[in-house]
């Protein structure tokens, strides 16, 4: 069931604002703009795509002389193994969170969609506990991805016996706090998967939902592949993808014709989505390898193999102008999503490397390239925060 905020009162409550607001400022005269006013807003009214970013902050600080769990990160493994700008690192501390929004405002970075597996968790804790009282966090919005493989069962066999308590949670816990991303005034909740979980099932929870949180604005996980359908987007706020790799370079390798096919994909479920008054949030992603942490998933560099002479970073620059650009979507301010920020283990991180490592086609299997698949992997520092920030600005 869609949300009971029809295009026509959401107009109206936006025609409502504008007189108030040009009220305000025949009086007053201009008003300075606050840290953690909306950038969503904010970055709308200056008519520049609103970035956002899938963030992680589950990782451990290793013990000394070992690498913990960044052991299943592929980057590790190389032959010249390249490590984040900061290090191995704790998701807990407060330095490494002012360095990741301090990233993230030089790639003109808007908000984080921060991964959330339930209430007191790890993600939950560093999000409450750790980002939001950080001095540096009114840079930044913030909304809550819902993690549903962690806490909706598994894919053939869902349950829902979490989902109400824990929006309640997140409710009391987050939606109130100045920093949350709105849309249209609404607390604003991404879905992973809703394409698996809310497909042909789960109805129930959803009719449920929006009777108890009347306001929430939801975002899913909807989108894979060739032919979508009106009839699963009407049941959301907005729709998008978050598996950029499964429909583009993971079929077609890292060629033009993954982009072409990709961007005809989202051309196509955003006609779907506006068909039935859904939004569409496109989202790109620099390239993939989970070759450290799962099999069968064939790594893909970050450069196009199909044209001559191309560097490391060509992928995400044509991803921003080719596929995400044509399909922002003014009915939910722009945002164009990028998976992701920190996803270390499935390399799809854009958070800035070391720098100090020579590029590598090897690695430390038994082959040599069981990891790379002989592809050039590069310690980019900055690059693709610095791709992002032109792209934008």
């Amino acid at each position: 069931m869609r949300n009971t905020r029809s295009p026509l009162h959401t107009r109206q409550a936006r025609v409502a604002s504008a007189v108030v607001l040009l009220f305000v400022l025949f009086l007053f005269g201009p008003i300075q703009a606050r840290e953690g006013q909306s950038s969503t807003i904010q970055a709308a009214q200056d008519g520049k795509p609103v970035v956002g970013v899938y963030y992680y902050p589950w990782y451990r600080q290793p013990e000394p002389g070992t690498l913990g769990q960044w052991r299943r990160v592929m980057r590790l493994r190389l032959a010249t193994p390249q490590k984040p700008k900061i290090g191995l690192h704790s998701s807990r501390d407060p330095n490494v969170v002012g360095e990741h929004i301090a990233q993230s405002v030089r790639g003109g970075i808007d908000f984080w969609a921060v991964s959330w597996w339930g209430p007191d968790q790890i993600c939950d804790d560093v999000l409450r506990d750790v980002i939001l009282p950080h001095p540096d966090a009114g840079k930044l919005k913030y909304a809550i991805l819902y993690e549903s493989t962690g806490r909706l069962g598994s894919l053939r066999n869902p349950h829902y016996r979490h989902w109400m308590d824990d929006l309640a949670y997140i409710e009391k816990n987050y939606f109130d706090h100045p920093y949350y991303l709105k849309i249209d005034g609404c607390p604003v909740v991404f879905v992973y998967l809703t394409r698996v979980y809310f497909r042909n099932k789960g109805q129930e929870q959803l009719q449920q939902m929006r009777e108890r949180f009347p306001r929430l604005y939801l975002v899913g996980d909807d989108v894979f592949g060739e032919g979508y359908q009106s009839a699963w987007a009407k049941q959301f706020d907005a729709i998008t993808a978050y598996d950029v790799y499964g429909q583009s370079v993971g079929r077609f390798g890292g060629t033009r014709k993954a982009l072409a096919f990709l961007a005809d994909n989202y051309q196509k479920a955003r006609a779907a989505a506006h068909s039935v008054g859904t939004a569409f949030m496109p989202t790109i992603a620099p390239g993939y390898n989970d070759t450290a942490v799962r099999q069968g998933h064939p790594g893909r560099a970050r450069y196009f193999t199909d044209v001559e002479g191309s560097q490391e970073g060509d992928i995400f620059r044509a991803m921003i102008r080719d596929v995400a650009f044509p399909n922002l979507d003014p009915k939910c301010d722009r945002i164009m999503m990028v998976t992701s920020f920190n996803e270390w283990y499935e390399d799809t991180q854009i958070e800035a490397t070391s720098g100090a490592a020579p590029p590598s086609t090897t690695d430390d299997s038994d082959s040599g390239t069981y990891y790379t698949g002989g592809d050039r992997y590069v310690d980019y520092e900055y690059l693709y925060l610095d791709i992002l920030r032109e792209a934008v600005k």
